[in-house]
């Protein structure tokens, strides 16, 4: 009996032996593994700082499928949809007549009238822009910060793992529809954007922001949604209904160059900046800065625009816009030097009372005419365009 438990007792004691070996050689196992797989990891990530800025996979999926370039992650699946295939090739399609008939025209001439004078300046400022990166880009390629204000709100950001297959190609459509006037004629429509932003799923401009971030040769680097504080100071905050402004990270794919897109949702009539002066304050945080203004509706002609207007004649080193921006008298001689750049002979019918004859003056007494080799702004349909370039006076 006692022979037999002693017996028994070895048996136990050996099949012990046993399970903790096998244990011991697993952990082992599972420990070569994860350091093997750290090391990987870390591997990675030297090698993305070696080579560069870092790369937000997830926003730059998002932002490549926008921009009709195929998907390689999460929604790589998309691929092989034909509603994904036509859609990608009409995007591709309407590009190349974006490419042919304006940045590509824009990208000779900045180079031969604006390269020299503004590329020294770190901050764009486009006042009334909408989701228009792709002009802000065109003339101002170099900018380390762009910062666009206009009306509409941000919206959310769908990616293709929140919706629906059918709903995120739905989705895409929205958003290649709202890209029609400003890829044909230069410019959004408010009263289009007013429609086209404010779908159930196509609610903001970020989505189109992205488009042209990507579409222009970039890579995103991450998104930052934000408020600012009674100085101007951004608070990262999550994105809801109370979100006043987001900040985009990307890089040049070709320079690596690091530059920031700024869209604020904001509404720059002297009535609101008076309540919230510290939109301008934020603004005025860049420092030395260029102004960009097109299809700006000629609010600045009006009073109820007045604050922003001299915050721009007080500011800013460059102003470069369209006649919809500041009327010209303000632009007097004693601060100002302007070149004026293509014709200037009407309005369209809806803006018929904000035509300058001062303006078309200054165009008809030019010694020399500077003429525009691509059409952009209200007066495309004239095929029209008039650029003014306003060097402030030291």
């Amino acid at each position: 009996m006692f022979h037999n438990i002693n017996k028994l007792n070895f048996l136990q004691r050996s099949l012990c032996l046993a399970i903790a070996f096998l244990l011991f050689s697993c952990m082992q196992n599972n420990a070569s593994r994860d350091n093997n797989n750290r090391a990987s990891n870390d591997s990675l990530i030297l090698t993305k700082k070696s080579n560069g800025p870092v790369i937000d996979t997830i926003d730059d999926e998002i932002g490549s499928v926008i921009s009709g370039i195929n998907p390689l992650r999460d929604c790589s699946d998309l691929s092989i949809e034909k509603k994904w295939i036509g859609y990608q090739q009409h995007i591709n399609d309407d590009w190349k007549l974006v490419v042919k008939n304006k940045t590509g025209p824009i990208e000779r001439w900045r180079r031969k009238n604006l390269d020299t004078v503004i590329c020294k300046v770190p901050t764009l400022f486009y006042p009334f822009a909408g989701a228009d990166f792709l002009y802000a880009h065109a003339f101002f390629p170099d900018a380390a910060n762009y910062v666009l204000i206009g009306l509409e709100s941000i919206g959310r950001l769908h990616n293709c793992n929140t919706m629906a297959k059918k709903e995120f190609l739905n989705y895409l459509e929205e958003i290649r529809s709202s890209l029609y006037y400003s890829n044909l004629l230069g410019f959004f429509r408010t009263e289009s954007m007013e429609t086209d932003l404010t779908q159930q799923s196509l609610d903001g401009t970020l989505p189109l922001i992205l488009f042209y971030i990507r579409k222009t040769g970039h890579r995103l680097s991450g998104i930052t949604y934000f408020t600012l504080d009674n100085k101007g100071t951004i608070i990262p905050c999550r994105q809801d209904t109370t979100t006043i402004g987001v900040k985009v990270d990307f890089f040049d794919t070709t320079s690596k160059k690091q530059q920031v897109l700024y869209y604020l949702s904001f509404d720059l009539s002297d009535k609101n900046l008076l309540k919230h002066p510290e939109l301008l304050q934020f603004v005025k945080s860049f420092g030395s800065q260029s102004c960009f203004l097109k299809a700006a509706s000629y609010l600045m002609f009006t009073s109820r625009f007045h604050i922003i207007r001299n915050y721009l004649l007080d500011q800013e080193l460059f102003i470069f816009q369209d006649d919809s921006g500041i009327p010209f008298r303000f632009f007097r001689p004693s601060r100002w030097t302007v070149k004026l750049f293509g014709n200037y002979t009407k309005t369209i019918d809806l803006f018929k009372y904000k035509f300058q004859p001062d303006l078309q003056s200054a165009y008809d007494n030019q010694e020399k005419k500077n003429p525009v080799p691509f059409r952009i702004g209200y007066n495309v349909k004239f095929n029209e365009t008039n650029l003014l370039f306003a060097k402030k006076k030291t």
